[in-house]
């Protein structure tokens, strides 16, 4: 026996009353399988129970047929021999059987002929109370009939003051034999009623580790408690399955709890339907439909019965076990399904209309009516259709797109020619199946005619399909709308700057239609007006994207990224974040840019959509590598890669990818960096030309790095040219201008010269370090003598400002080489020392290699400074690490908090260990402490730090 504790003392506490010379009757109610026998075992082994005498009997459902006083017989004058708790009937006269009238007597109540029996019997009942206190136990007592429940009654008022007891225990959910007779024997005031509840988990915890032999995990308790309702002979006939079947009692046992109860639940409930009336099969259907938390008058209303079939259908459900304890929701959704088989009847074949409707009237929330208008075969009317579109609404206001693109479809079915409707179910789409929502943004841009509307259709397809591998005609559909818009709002009377900035900045992203594709007009017959909708937040993302890859004002465009980051409302596509990410990227705001990434993984909920995390994790991996964190930029290639999966779709995978190449470039492995950007092709498919410039950027760079510079140059050139044909001005997108000039030094100086100072003012229009720092850095590399070397040291102070790691210990490498040309080795030494140490510290081993080789030739080495902590070049990804590895979070929860693998974790760590020149995660603590000084607060990193 367990979870009965507090029914158990209650019950010894009435023994101990009666001992003590007072009457006492105790009703004990519990629906089938509670344990109302197991309880009643326990109480007559307790030690309250000690030295009384005990009749105890069991009231059949067939001994109820046997005529009056069938229970009264049972108790008194049992068959056979009688049992080790009975006491043998005294001899003569008086005793029960002499008393009693013989079975198959089935005469009605009356009190005239029943008095003797009654007085006889209270008789022997005081006698037997006189020698020692007296416990009467009758089981199943519902089934008791009338005769005997008056005795009881007659009893409790005969026999007060007396050491008695009497417990009856019945099954709650049942009707019983004699209604009335138990009315008046519940209402004397010596009778109590004692209800056994279902068991909670904790109890259950305990049946578990009976049958198991062990612990078990607390989830396995949870599940088996709400799937069987806390019935115990139901839990233990599930924990018996499972074990008979093999589980082991942990989670995945628990996950099996669920699926093998749910079946159990439903098959059970399905059994008692099948012996219930039309009426109890109604109300069950109305309980799947609308749930059990609706009022009984609502599930009578629905099922067409009153409001006491309703009652007693609910009473039927919970005894069932179709309902939760509480009784206020259903124990599992194959529950559910077994409740709904009657809909296929042709009585209640309109029941989610009916439903609908109800709730509708009842002024409940639109989601919930809508539930049951998708249910509903056949032609909406338009009353549902305007619930549908409500509801829609609301699910995007919470971000569950997936449940507003259900809605919208059915209203789709009913209205195919709203405009409105397809292009709302595109944007509800796509944040979770960006390919799927393709047709659908084609259909909304062929039905619109106006070119402002045409335009803010297309901004929506191009966002928010960015990285999808779009087709041919989408893309010169969406060129096409945007161009011929931004020509109407530029020079046509009304010019809509909102609109304008939106439309610019995703020209810059997709590209001119220059890139090889022709415009073909998509359009076919217009069949409604489209309202153009505008949200400030989008607006002024784009806003600030167009500013940053226009390369006009830095810090008007982080104020616009800010600013369009404010919102916490779930409803903002994932592409805002995105784009403010972009934006801050761009401005180096480098523990911003990860924040928003942080937080459009987490708005896109427990499980992020594979387009979401190809979206971070290519703008992420992207961020990483342009910082000089080459490790986690890898890690988070890879990890991007990965979540693919199996849909082989490359073209989603080019930035991901490229990256990739471009880390191999930077360990010294070109060969193999060509070899992966082989399976990317020329990179075009992708719907962002953003993604193709980083392409043949890493492609020059590995033609550059196998010795092949003309090629190189040529890419080089060509990346320019996609860049500049895009209207994308900003010098830090792509270095591929920087590159080209270090490329002219040695072959052409005076053809880089151009470049360089196109690069430099552009640079000095940006603003930032890491802008002017590689501006320097060309410049330097293409002026010989003394200046030249004052550029090269410009170079490395402003890139040392930034963030840019890898590019910092580029131009000291560099500088480094000049000085040793010009005779000053000292000098070289230091500069090529710091090269190679800031080089292999954030993983750029073929610089590192080259600045040792260089150092070594002129006669340095590298000492101590090779291997002391570089912890000052921690990346932003390993500082977040470190703080929550410092917290104590163990590598999994680590990775949970990060949304990466365990082993991208380890590998940070490790990283981190070899960067502090640690060996434990004990002696983080003071290796941060001693880098970052009394900065370091000592705890977890905060989200985005």
């Amino acid at each position: 026996m367990h979870g009965r504790d507090n029914e158990l003392t209650a019950l010894g506490a009435g023994a101990a009353a009666a001992r003590r010379g007072e009457t006492g009757c105790v009703v004990l109610t519990a629906p089938p399988g509670y344990g109302k026998t197991v309880l009643l075992d326990a109480l007559l082994r307790a030690p309250a129970c000690r030295d009384m005498t005990v009749l105890r009997a069991h009231c059949g459902e067939a001994a109820g047929g046997a005529g009056a006083y069938a229970g009264l017989r049972a108790l008194f004058t049992p068959a056979g021999a009688p049992a080790p708790d009975r006491r043998e009937p005294e001899p003569g006269t008086d005793s029960p059987a002499m008393i009693l009238p013989g079975p198959g007597d089935a005469q009605q109540f009356a009190l005239t002929t029943a008095y003797p029996v009654f007085r006889r019997l209270v008789g022997h009942v005081l006698r037997l109370t006189a020698k020692r206190p007296l416990l009467l136990v009758l089981d199943d007592a519902h089934h008791c009939d009338e005769h005997s429940l008056r005795w009881l009654e007659f009893l409790m008022r005969r026999a007060a003051g007396q050491p008695l007891l009497v417990v009856l225990a019945r099954g709650s959910g049942t009707e019983p034999r004699a209604p009335r007779a138990w009315a008046d024997l519940l209402a004397h005031p010596a009778v109590s009623v004692t209800h056994l509840g279902p068991l909670g988990t904790d109890a259950v915890v305990s049946l578990a580790e009976e049958v198991f032999g062990g612990p078990v995990h607390p989830l396995l308790a949870e599940r088996v408690a709400t799937v069987t309702g806390g019935n115990p002979r139901t839990a233990v006939g599930l924990l018996r399955e499972l074990r008979r079947r093999g589980a082991a009692p942990d989670e995945a046992g628990a996950r099996q709890a669920w699926d093998l109860g749910g079946g159990m639940a439903a098959r059970a409930v399905r059994r008692v339907l099948d012996r219930e009336s039309p009426a109890v099969r109604g109300v069950a259907t109305a309980v799947a439909l609308l749930g059990g938390t609706q009022p009984p008058e609502r599930l009578a209303v629905l099922a067409e019965v009153d409001r006491a079939q309703a009652d007693e259908a609910i009473a039927v459900l919970r005894h069932a076990g179709a309902l939760t304890s509480d009784g206020t929701a259903l124990v599992h959704e194959a529950v559910r399904s077994a409740l709904r088989e009657p809909l296929c009847t042709e009585r209640t074949a309109d029941m989610p209309a009916r439903a609908a409707l109800l709730l509708s009237d009842a002024g409940r929330p639109a989601e919930e009516v809508a539930r049951h208008l998708m249910r509903m075969p056949g032609v909406l009317e338009p009353w549902m259709t305007a619930v549908l579109r409500d509801a829609a609404a609301r699910a995007e206001q919470r971000g569950a797109f997936a449940d507003a693109a259900d809605c919208l479809r059915r209203v789709l079915e009913a209205e195919p020619d709203d405009i409105e409707t397809r292009l709302g179910l595109a944007l509800a789409v796509a944040p979770g199946d960006p390919l799927s929502s393709v047709p659908l943004f084609r259909a909304a841009l062929a039905g619109t005619a106006d070119t402002r509307e045409r335009a803010g259709i297309a901004v929506q397809f191009a966002m928010a399909c960015l990285t999808v591998p779009l087709p041919a005609a989408s893309r010169a559909e969406i060129v096409g709308a945007l161009e011929t818009a931004w020509d109407a709002l530029t020079t046509g009377p009304e010019r809509a700057p909102h609109l304008r900035d939106q439309v610019a900045a995703v020209l810059l992203l997709m590209g001119r239609r220059g890139t090889g594709v022709a415009a073909r007009e998509h359009r076919g017959t217009v069949t409604a007006s489209y309202r153009l909708r505008t949200d400030r937040h989008q607006t002024e993302a784009l806003a600030a994207l167009r500013t940053a890859l226009a390369g006009d004002s830095r810090e008007a465009a982080v104020k616009g990224a800010r600013r369009a980051l404010e919102t916490t409302s779930p409803q903002q596509p994932p592409w805002l974040r995105f784009a403010a990410a972009a934006t801050l990227v761009l401005a180096d705001e480098t523990t911003e840019a990860h924040a928003a990434l942080d937080t459009m993984l987490r708005s896109a909920g427990d499980e992020p959509t594979t387009w979401v995390r190809v979206l971070t994790g290519s703008l992420r991996s992207h961020l990483l590598h342009r910082d000089g964190a080459l490790v986690d930029a890898a890690a988070e290639a890879r990890a991007t890669i990965a979540a693919v999966g199996r849909t082989n779709c490359e073209a989603r995978l080019v930035t991901a990818r490229a990256v990739l190449a471009s880390v191999l470039v930077d360990r010294g492995e070109p060969q193999q960096a060509e070899r992966l950007l082989d399976r990317i092709g020329r990179g075009e498919a992708t719907g962002s030309a953003l993604a193709y410039l980083v392409y043949l950027h890493t492609r020059a760079r590995t033609r550059w790095a196998t010795g092949h510079p003309r090629q190189a140059l040529r890419l080089m050139r060509e990346c320019g040219a996609v860049q500049e044909t895009a209207g994308v001005l900003n010098p830090v997108l792509t270095s591929w201008w920087v590159d080209s000039c270090l490329i002219l030094a040695s072959i052409r100086p005076a053809e880089g010269r151009e470049l360089a100072e196109q690069g430099a003012e552009r640079a000095r229009r940006w603003g930032t370090p890491r802008a002017l720092g590689l501006a320097a850095l060309a410049a330097g590399a293409l002026t010989p003598g003394r200046a030249g070397l004052d550029l090269l040291a410009e170079s490395a102070h402003q890139l040392s400002r930034s963030p840019a790691v890898s590019a910092y210990a580029r131009a000291e490498y560099a500088l480094g080489r000049a000085l040793l040309v010009h005779g000053d080795e000292a000098g070289a030494r230091e500069r090529l020392r710091q090269a190679a140490g800031i080089a292999g510290g954030c993983g750029a081993l073929a610089l590192a290699e080259s600045a040792r080789s260089l150092l070594l030739s002129a006669g340095g080495r590298m000492g101590q400074a090779a291997d002391a902590p570089t912890g000052g070049l921690l990346t932003t990804t390993e500082l977040k690490v470190a703080g929550l590895a410092v917290s104590g979070a163990s590598n999994r929860q680590i990775a949970q908090r990060l949304f990466v693998t365990v082993r991208t974790v380890e590998s940070h760590l490790t990283n981190v260990y070899r960067k502090l020149g640690v060996r434990r995660r004990e002696q983080l603590m003071d290796a941060l402490r001693a880098v970052h000084g009394g900065s370091w607060p000592g705890r977890p990193v905060l989200e985005g730090a």
